[in-house]
């Protein structure tokens, strides 16, 4: 019963700073506020067409694999039992490289 009402009250609590919050925050839709920031000059264009999604999917591959060469490094340290979940991991790295090549995604000319 007392973790039922602990959880109540944090769930009022959230609810009622979230609710302050919204309304005492400052709402400014002037144009300034909503362009897209370019240095300080003035913005040339739409915001939506500010870049290409190519340069967006290799920022995302960069950051996967990134992320998977941290996963080796845990995977060296550790003993000589983790050897077939490096070569699983490895296997899964290779076939997403030969997808993002097959699918010409890493071609860097738009």
């Amino acid at each position: 019963l007392v973790l039922i009402m602990v959880l109540l009250f944090t769930l009022v609590l959230l609810l009622a700073f979230y609710v302050i919050n919204f309304v005492l925050s400052i709402k400014d839709m002037g144009k300034n506020k909503i362009s897209a920031f370019e240095c300080g000059f003035v913005s040339v264009g739409k915001i939506q067409n500010s870049f290409s999604i190519h340069f967006f999917i290799m920022m995302l591959m960069f950051v996967i694999f990134d992320l998977e060469i941290v996963m080796f490094l845990g995977i060296l340290v550790s003993d000589l039992s983790s050897y077939v979940s490096f070569l699983l991991m490895f296997f899964f790295i290779l076939g997403g490289f030969y997808m993002e090549w097959w699918y010409g995604k890493l071609v860097w000319v738009i």
